[in-house]
């Protein structure tokens, strides 16, 4: 076994172990770059083989053993052409079969002709072809690649490895003006030895720079997760969620604002027109044919109270930006939150049932429990809108026993789904298409804040069903 057998035998056992790597990594899920990559490492085997075939004596020289590793080295580099361009546009694969048949044709009649006259030329044009593409692949790493991705250390890694097997074409190009050509057969000279070993190292490097790439990039536009970027991945979705969420949450503090400024424009306003209200209705006597007048009177107070209120309890909920811990009536914070839903429900003709069978005293922040109870009746209408079922209602209940309230809110919708119990309440997890799975989440945390534990199961009508236990204040217990 001679040296050129031994660099055949080292480079086609290293290509087909990458080759297999490549597939297993991309699990099948190749990528159009991949694709192209992973075709010009077959190639490489096909080549490899043939050689070392040929070192050993396995097969004889002719048209065929020759002609088979040039056309496969030629191929190879039009592959890793087309696998660099794939990155950065869509390429039309016709080109590429267009390619590799015009140089299949061109090893065909090269290998027809050969004659002991000619052989040099020949292989001085296959040399010059391979250069022409070992050149492309340069030109594509600089100036198509590298542009694009200034910042990544493996693209220049790539540049110049292109530029080295550049060199070791020009080598074998003016080799070939010598008494001594490049050529991977027959008795190895020191220079043919130096020669493709350098092709071999070059392109090992060239392989695994490639595979660096692709660890440290993931196509923002059409991320395709494999072993080798699963991390990247996993950070770049978890960084776009955030960015959604910040968006929502920046949308969330601008109505934030309007709603307290327009809730403190409201107020003197309700206030006015219950004050004045009140007055017309004192100055009617009850003994006049006024009847209609003084009751409608008392609508309008009535109305306005009820409206007076439910802009206090809004104008609390967005107002509020410190955390305030105290006494707090739970069946108060529950009433607070029911007159701003109240609308919303009426609206999707949802039944409200109030089970109120305690009336425990915690030790919290309303505005935060609020806000709790605010995500949890919106999924609750949510889940009753998709249901077709005809009963529509939520129940809203509150107990207590020795040391905790515990309030529950069941609703008669499609229930939560047995897969997503484990992740139910992380962050970014969601069913809902538009949601940013952030809800359930923050309630979570809130409810922990208050030393408590929320709970989420599908009770036995086939709703949802989250129940909140808070511990009672030790100073005020059960009113």
């Amino acid at each position: 076994m001679n040296s050129f057998a031994v660099l055949g035998l080292a480079y086609f056992l290293f290509t087909l172990i990458s080759s297999g790597f490549l597939i297993a990594a991309f699990r099948t899920q190749l990528d159009s770059s991949a694709r192209y990559f992973l075709f010009s490492e077959l190639c490489m085997v096909i080549s490899c083989a043939v050689i070392f075939l040929i070192n050993v004596n396995a097969v004889a020289v002719n048209g065929l053993t020759i002609g088979i590793p040039n056309f496969a080295v030629l191929a190879s580099e039009v592959a890793i052409l087309y696998s660099t361009l794939c990155i950065v546009k869509k390429m039309n694969k016709k080109w590429f079969m267009f390619g590799v048949i015009a140089l299949a044709a061109l090893t065909v009649i090269a290998e027809i002709n050969r004659n002991e006259s000619n052989y040099r030329w020949i292989i001085t044009t296959n040399a010059i072809i391979v250069t022409s593409l070992f050149i492309a692949n340069y030109w594509a790493y600089k100036h198509v690649l590298l542009p694009k991705f200034p910042n990544n250390q493996f693209v220049q890694f790539l540049k110049w490895l292109a530029f080295g097997l550049i060199c070791f074409g020009l080598i074998r190009v003016i080799a070939n003006f010598t008494s001594a050509p490049i050529i991977p057969r027959g008795e190895p000279t020191t220079a043919a030895m130096i020669a493709f070993t350098l092709f071999m190292v070059l392109s090992s490097f060239r392989y695994m720079s490639y595979i660096g790439f692709r660890i440290t990039w993931v196509d923002q536009f059409n991320p395709s997760e494999n072993i080798l970027n699963q991390p990247l991945v996993k950070a770049i979705e978890e960084k776009n969620q955030f960015l959604r969420g910040l968006i929502a949450s920046n949308r969330f503090i601008g109505i934030s604002a309007l709603a307290s400024s327009l809730a403190h424009q409201l107020s003197q306003p309700l206030t006015t027109i219950a004050i004045r209200a009140e007055t017309a209705r004192r100055d009617l006597s009850p003994a006049s044919n006024s009847v209609g007048t003084i009751s409608s009177l008392d609508e309008i107070c009535a109305q306005s109270s009820q409206l007076s209120s439910l802009v206090q309890n809004l104008r609390q909920l967005f107002g509020s930006k410190i955390e305030k811990f105290e006494s707090i009536n739970l069946q108060k914070v529950c009433n607070e939150v029911l007159e701003i839903i109240k609308p919303t429900l009426q609206s999707k003709r949802i039944t409200l049932l109030k089970q109120y069978q305690s009336n425990p005293i915690i030790f919290g922040d309303g505005v935060q429990l609020q806000q709790v109870l605010i995500n949890l009746f919106n999924n609750a209408i949510d889940s009753i809108s998709e249901n077709n079922s005809g009963v529509r209602e939520i129940i809203l209940s509150i107990t207590n026993n020795e040391s905790y309230a515990t309030l529950s809110i069941a609703d008669s919708g499609l229930g939560i789904n047995p897969m997503a119990f484990e992740s139910l309440f992380e962050l970014y997890k969601t069913t809902k298409p538009s949601g940013l799975g952030v809800g359930l989440w923050l309630s979570k945390t809130i409810i922990e804040r208050h030393q408590g534990k929320i709970t989420g199961f599908n009770h036995a009508n086939g709703g949802a069903c989250f129940e909140i236990q808070i511990p009672l204040n030790e100073m005020g217990g059960v009113k």
